[in-house]
């Protein structure tokens, strides 16, 4: 499949000498997938305003590795939205992540990640 557009939204991926991170857009959902950290974020971090246009929730559950710099840029985006007063949730937040999120004291990260009813 080829990673930069799709019917349905867009895609693209990032590339590293080590392992990547690659993105799809599907109406209101972006999913992530692979590695996020300091080596595959940077053509991410490039297009986020495209990338997040639309976005209200970051499904986060095919991240296998996710390191500081990573969460540094859920922080951000999620700062952006509430700026915008949009509220972006991140859904599929695995043991891992769920532990980085502790150890940085950033809870309120993860605080409006209930389903919307």
């Amino acid at each position: 499949m080829k990673q930069d557009t799709l019917d349905n939204g867009i895609a693209g991926k990032a590339s590293s000498s080590q392992e990547t991170v690659s993105w799809e857009k599907t109406e209101s959902t972006l999913f992530l997938k692979g590695t996020l950290d300091r080596d595959s974020l940077l053509p991410l971090w490039q297009q986020k305003d495209r990338v997040m246009e639309g976005i209200d929730n970051i499904d986060v559950s095919q991240l296998h590795h996710v390191d500081s710099t990573g969460l540094a840029l859920f922080v951000r985006l999620k700062g952006e939205c509430q700026q915008q007063g949009r509220t972006l949730v991140l859904s599929g937040v695995g043991e891992r992540l769920g532990t980085l999120v502790a150890l940085y004291g950033l809870q309120s990260l993860l605080n409006d990640n209930q389903p919307k009813t």
